[in-house]
């Protein structure tokens, strides 16, 4: 998957300057046998890059390209952290592996910055207070208010008292700044949203000026694009935009409409991230209709090449499988023995993976899955993962080994029948089904990220109502 983008980067000379970075670390008490880095998902740039090193007694040594200011992501096993990079940094990283997040020490130049980014990411994702789910959503209106402006004044709070000892980058400070704000921002905007999918008894109208923050914020600042949370937000701020004019997903042309709306209210980069996303969405959902002319005007007018060719060659390799169309039957044996057929979840939404146990991402992504099961399990939404490994003795001892449950299922290789059906050109790669056995999204989001969870519950809270 990666060779297709590596090979257009490398001929696009203008987007590389000669920097890199260099990460020596030591692992402790680790077992893995590699280490890499990987570029984090966004809007404007759908495939993944990543950067691998052998462990050699749980040291290593990467060299990074980069040729300006980049978050990407460290992953070790099912661990993963963020990593803020500029050219020229110098790092030595350490850590035990299992508790990744809790025990990184950065050294040299760029640890600052590092530093501080594990103590940010690790009190978002682990202090109570911080979280919005399952408790602060249940707030009224002026109290989730309240919520959001403290958690916005600790972490500025704690952010000031942190550099003023630990001196860091002018623009890692703006983007520390900015993720603080999209953090913020994309909470208050789908405050609402949450409590719809929580299905609370209490349903609350926004407040006239509920909305008014928006015009507030600067979406045009490089460092605001580039924060972690800005693509979940503009993901999220494009929804708000096309029910604002009333615009029905159902429409066969709602992406089109779409994406003549963020044409017309957004500029700069955010325009360019903004119509990538609804090609790409109306790819994901196989609404192929208006796919050629709007790929014609964000060629034209967009002019990133780039960004156009991976969307090109999305669409010219769309399977075909699209909302409403059925899910290829199969019928394959189960970690347990059992025969187990798609048609057995008939009733039941079916989220739908294909891993390989000698893929990173997928091994990384495996605990996030368990996770994200359990969570999704009271709405009748079943996970079922297909292993494609050539080997299935290798499959097995994996499953077993690291104790995966839930619905752990068998297809020798990805050029399997039931593979080519399902368009599997790489893993992971996820399908969302619903109860009749139709496609709900060829793309849904990885267990991985944030929002899954969200996604998901919007899928079978619509389907649902659709079906009354």
């Amino acid at each position: 998957m990666l060779l297709p983008l590596l090979a257009i980067l490398l001929a696009i000379p203008s987007l590389f300057a000669q920097g890199k970075v260099t990460l020596t670390g030591k692992v402790q008490k680790g077992h893995e046998s590699d280490i890499f880095i990987a570029t984090l998902p966004s809007l404007l740039y759908p495939e993944e890059l990543r950067t691998i090193a052998k462990l050699q007694k749980g040291q290593f040594t990467l060299d990074i390209p980069v040729d300006k200011p980049v978050t990407v992501e460290l992953v070790y096993g099912n661990e993963s952290v963020p990593l803020y990079l500029e050219p020229g940094f110098d790092l030595t990283v350490s850590f035990t592996a299992g508790k990744m997040l809790k025990t990184l020490n950065y050294k040299g130049n760029g640890a600052n910055e590092n530093n501080y980014f594990a103590l940010h990411t690790q009190r978002f994702d682990e202090e109570e207070d911080y979280q919005t789910l399952p408790d602060n959503v249940k707030l009224s209106e002026k109290e989730f208010l309240q919520f959001l402006e403290y958690r916005k004044e600790d972490q500025l709070a704690v952010f000031e008292k942190k550099v003023a000892s630990k001196p860091v980058s002018d623009y890692f400070k703006e983007l520390i700044l900015a993720e603080i704000e999209y953090s913020y921002a994309n909470d208050r905007l789908t405050f609402f949203d949450m409590r719809e999918r929580m299905m609370l008894p209490a349903r609350l109208t926004p407040s006239a000026a509920y909305f008014s923050f928006l015009d507030q914020l600067d979406l045009q600042q490089v460092a605001s694009l580039e924060s972690m949370t800005f693509p979940a937000f503009l993901r999220n701020y494009i929804i708000h935009l096309t029910r604002e004019v009333q615009l029905n997903p159902t429409d066969k042309h709602y992406y089109k409409y779409a994406y003549d709306l963020v044409s017309q209210r957004l500029r700069g980069p955010s325009r360019g991230m903004a119509q990538a996303h609804v090609i790409r969405q109306s790819l994901q959902q196989g609404n192929v209709l208006h796919v050629p002319a709007m790929l014609q005007h964000y060629e034209k007018n967009t002019g990133n090449l780039l960004v156009h060719a991976a969307l090109l060659r999305q669409y010219e390799s769309h399977p075909g499988l699209g909302i409403g169309s059925p899910a290829p039957a199969f019928t394959l044996r189960s970690i347990n023995g059992d025969t187990v057929a798609l048609s057995d979840f008939k009733g039941k939404i079916v989220y739908l993976s294909f891993w390989r146990t000698d893929c990173g991402l997928c091994m990384v992504e495996q605990p996030h899955a368990q996770e994200l099961g359990r969570k999704l399990q009271p709405y009748d939404v079943v996970m079922v993962n297909i292993g494609v490994d050539d080997n299935e003795q290798t499959w097995r001892s994996v499953v077993q080994s690291r104790g995966l449950g839930g619905v752990q299922l068998y297809l020798q290789g990805q050029g399997h029948e039931i593979a080519r059906k399902y368009g599997l050109k790489d893993v992971p790669a996820y399908f969302l089904i619903d109860e009749a056995g139709t496609i709900l999204s060829t793309k849904p989001r990885r267990p991985i990220d944030r929002e899954a969870e969200k996604e998901i519950l919007q899928h079978v809270l619509s389907n649902r109502a659709s079906r009354k």
